[in-house]
């Protein structure tokens, strides 16, 4: 058995390497501004813990992370993300939704990035009015599972328009994840090795990464990440959840009615968990906290910005789970 795991371990490290290799295939021209919305990743969740997501999502926001990350999932799950107060009239915003079915796991994701009442100008100088610019990426992910190795693909449609004028582009991502044992897990995820949108290529991106759970409910994840013509970098982040549930030694010292009313608020609470997480992505900070009551997850984080003009993030993210 242990032959055989070594044996699809080196298959995925094999795969991985074959995958980064294509890469300068489809490489062409790039453009870092084209669709730069698409890295600023989804779910409060992972983003506060540094956006390490390689090999730590497995819910319905791993079809951004890493598609093959998908196969976790018992039955659907809904998802979706919103930035809070970004400022110069910007929005940015996300919904998914995923499904297990017979052949694998099924996902719709959408990204809505926005910029609304910008004023134009013509070659004069002359106001021409306002206008807005609109960006989406809408994808399809399928993933599927052979005993410890997971792997999925992700096709994209990207569209851009500005004030009624509108571009079309297209993307692919890939990922693969292995469950080296029940304490660690690898992944590794190319996000757009193939993408354009109109005459400008959007740069791919290669993130390879582990996730340790050392103890209950703490999850520890490391990855690196690679932009292209960029240097790479690396993230790291941390995730810690609690269960409030009964405290046999003050039950003890209760009457029989009051441990039954006690154990019932137990058992109600014993569904609810909260969580702390922090994280550091070349050289920017973040950090959120969560609760999940049963089918139900609610997120928030907190991201330093990576420039003067922007400022810091504000996200909020929801999970249903039915």
């Amino acid at each position: 058995m242990k032959t055989m795991n070594n044996n699809i371990l080196l298959k995925l490290v094999a795969l991985s390497c074959l995958m980064i290799l294509a890469l300068p295939i489809f490489a062409g021209d790039v453009n870092n501004a084209a669709a730069a919305y698409i890295r600023m990743g989804i779910g409060a969740r992972v983003i506060a813990m540094g956006e390490a997501g390689t090999a730590t999502a497995k819910d319905v926001t791993a079809a951004y992370w890493n598609p093959a990350g998908l196969t976790y999932l018992k039955d659907i799950e809904f998802a979706t993300t919103y930035a809070l107060g970004m400022g110069y009239d910007r929005t940015y915003q996300h919904a998914a939704i995923a499904k297990r079915f017979g052949f694998g796991v099924m996902a719709f994701s959408w990204v809505n990035a926005g910029v609304t009442d910008i004023i134009g100008t013509d070659v004069n100088n002359n106001d021409t009015g306002v206008f807005n610019d609109s960006e989406n990426n809408l994808a399809i992910s399928y993933a599927n599972r052979h005993k410890q190795l997971s792997y999925g693909l992700t096709p994209k449609l990207y569209t851009s328009s500005i004030a009624g004028d509108t571009e079309i582009g297209f993307g692919l991502d890939l990922g693969a994840k292995y469950d080296i044992n029940q304490y660690l897990e690898a992944g590794i995820m190319l996000r757009d090795i193939y993408g354009t949108l109109a005459d400008d290529r959007i740069p791919y991106q290669v993130q390879a990464g582990v996730t340790a759970y050392p103890f209950l409910g703490v999850t520890i994840a490391a990855d690196l990440h690679y932009e292209q013509s960029e240097n790479p970098y690396l993230i790291f982040g941390a995730e810690y959840w609690t269960t409030v549930g009964r405290d046999p030694e003050a039950d003890s010292k209760l009457s029989v009615i009051d441990v039954q009313e006690r154990n019932a608020w137990a058992d109600l609470f014993s569904n609810f968990q909260t969580g702390l997480r922090v994280g550091f992505n070349d050289n920017r900070f973040s950090a959120g906290a969560g609760i999940r009551f049963r089918n139900f997850q609610i997120d928030y984080a907190y991201r330093v910005g990576n420039h003067d003009i922007f400022g810091d993030d504000h996200l909020l993210g929801l999970i249903l789970r039915f």
